[in-house]
């Protein structure tokens, strides 16, 4: 073998090296280290490809280190390749990572990912000897373990401190990921619920209570959502018990409250029911998208019964909110999914009644003093540029009150209006929006300067004059996504104080305590519309 040239030196940065040559988790990292380590003869650089050389479990990296110390001029010796098994354990790990998953269900990648966390020199080793065979590996060794296992039978049996509760016997399918059509079976009956399950592997029980990713804690999750919303009321969980299922019968694993752990209750008595039928919300027994919209939106609804503060409750109604028009968007941004929203409302009247009869009561008055108008146009249209996108804004709306709010503030924009031509590229941001677009071609040689002003101002005249029918949920509409979203990014991100820090009730409080029943009563019609939702495709 040729030579190789090297410094006799130590090089400014070979931590960075030594570093990648303890990488444990990938070989290519380490034949980089030894790579750049064979270039310079030093006490650091040997010290490493010795170590390499003597405990590396990967042969190549074992053999590259040899090949350096020996260009070094070292005497070294390199021992042959053991043949079988590189870990004479793979077997039991691979079955404790199985395991792991307590019965869940799990994807080729979540088991890598696992894999690499919890062993990374043994991943390393079979990535490398298996290379492109390694998937396969990995598939055909759970495959084996999923053929051993048994189904494990479990029960959860929740008790509520209410004797006075009567539900008849109620019976559901609750799907889980990788359920393949077996389902769990939840049980209501009076003041118990009962969930029944079974899972290919055994079950570390403890993680039923305490593991958010356990697919057995996510049901107690929805039988709890289900059960308050059938029974209108506060009653407080008195105990929890977690079985195993023996053919002997069921033996009692786990069992709260205990000494230590208590029992926290997710409502209190502050609940006093919410009007939403059972009926409307029985897909949250499903594993889908919209399941889990359904889910999260109706925690943060019911949590928002319970808090005295309109500024934290205005916080868990907009999560609530949140969740519903995320389902929409699918992946879209914030403003694409609150078009969807906006449109989904308008579109199906029939679907808001109540938030429209809200809607009807309101005054171009009240509306005026509940939202700070000159806040939210000044905030989200702040510079020249954003002049086309608040035509849009207006443009976008046809109700005689909120016409007429908007037009009380026009002044404000008037300097920009009557220069709009004079803004860089006018055209393509005119284009962006269909219905305004002609405003600017039917008008772009115009020699009156002001025309676009005048073409504004004039159609919120009429607006004003010549009102609109069955426009009510504009209201809504313009309140809940465009005025709390503003309330949102002041109050989440910190651009007010604290609004519980204080003395007496300010003016933010009383129009949040106004604001937080129309969002409310939307996102109660939302879930129960839930059959009709749409989504973007």
């Amino acid at each position: 073998m040729a030579k190789k040239d090297y410094e006799n030196k130590a090089p400014s940065n070979i931590r960075e090296y030594v570093v990648l040559a303890n990488d444990i988790s990938d070989y290519r990292n380490r034949l980089k280290a030894i790579d750049f380590l064979s270039q310079y003869k030093c006490y650091e650089s040997k010290k490493e490809l010795y170590r390499l050389m003597k405990t590396d479990k990967i042969f190549d990296v074992k053999e590259q280190a040899f090949r350096a110390l020996q260009n070094f001029g070292e005497d070294v010796r390199l021992t042959k390749k053991k043949k079988g098994k590189p870990v004479k354990t793979i077997n039991d790990k691979l079955m404790i990572l199985h395991n792991s998953f307590n019965g869940d269900p799990y994807t080729l990648t979540d088991f890598k990912i696992k894999f690499k966390d919890l062993y990374p020199y043994v991943y390393d080793i079979y990535n490398y000897e298996k290379k492109s065979k390694f998937d396969d590996f990995i598939t055909s060794s759970i495959n084996t373990f999923a053929k051993k296992k048994i189904k494990h039978n479990y029960s959860v049996n929740i008790s509520f401190d209410a004797l006075d509760i009567s539900i008849s016997r109620e019976i559901f399918g609750m799907e889980y990921n990788g359920s393949s059509g077996t389902n769990d079976e939840l049980v209501i009956e009076d003041n118990t619920l009962t969930i029944k399950c079974n899972r290919i592997a055994k079950i570390n029980l403890i993680n039923i209570i305490f593991s958010e990713s356990s697919s057995i804690h996510d049901q107690i999750i929805k039988s709890l959502i289900y059960y308050y919303i059938k029974l209108n009321r506060f009653v407080p969980i008195k105990n929890i018990a977690i079985n195993r299922i023996k053919q002997t019968g069921e033996e009692t694993i786990f069992f709260l409250p205990t000494t230590k752990i208590s029992i926290e209750q997710i409502l209190s008595d502050k609940f006093k029911g919410i009007d939403i039928s059972t009926l409307d919300i029985t897909d949250i027994f499903k594993v889908d998208d919209k399941s889990k919209a359904i889910q999260y939106a109706l925690t943060y609804l019911l949590k928002s019964k319970i808090t005295n503060q309109e500024s934290e409750r205005f916080e868990k109604l907009w999560k609530s909110f949140n969740s519903i028009y995320y389902y929409f968007g699918n992946g879209a941004n914030e403003n694409e999914c609150h078009r969807l929203m906006r449109s989904f409302i308008l579109s199906n009247p029939t679907l808001f009644s109540k938030s429209k009869r809200r809607a009807k009561s309101i005054t171009a008055k009240e509306l005026r003093e509940k939202v700070r108008f000159y806040e939210l146009l000044s905030n989200d249209y702040d510079t020249k540029e954003k002049i086309v996108a608040f035509i849009a804004f207006v443009f976008r709306y046809q109700n005689k009150i909120i016409s007429k709010n908007l037009l009380d503030n026009i002044s404000y924009f008037e300097a920009d209006l009557k220069s709009i031509f004079n803004l860089d590229k006018i055209e393509s941001k005119f284009n962006k929006f269909d219905y305004i677009k002609d405003l600017y071609h039917n008008n772009k040689s115009s020699t009156d300067n002001e025309i676009i002003f005048k073409k504004v101002k004039g159609y919120l005249e009429d607006r004003v004059k010549n009102p609109v029918t069955n426009t009510d949920l504009e209201i809504v509409v313009f309140i809940c996504i465009k005025y709390c979203y503003y309330l949102r990014n002041k109050i989440f991100h910190a651009e007010k104080q604290d609004l519980t820090f204080r003395f007496a009730k300010n003016n933010l409080i009383f129009e949040l305590e106004w604001v937080n029943e129309i969002l409310e009563t939307l996102i109660v019609e939302l879930i129960t519309a839930n059959l009709s939702w749409t989504r973007r495709s």
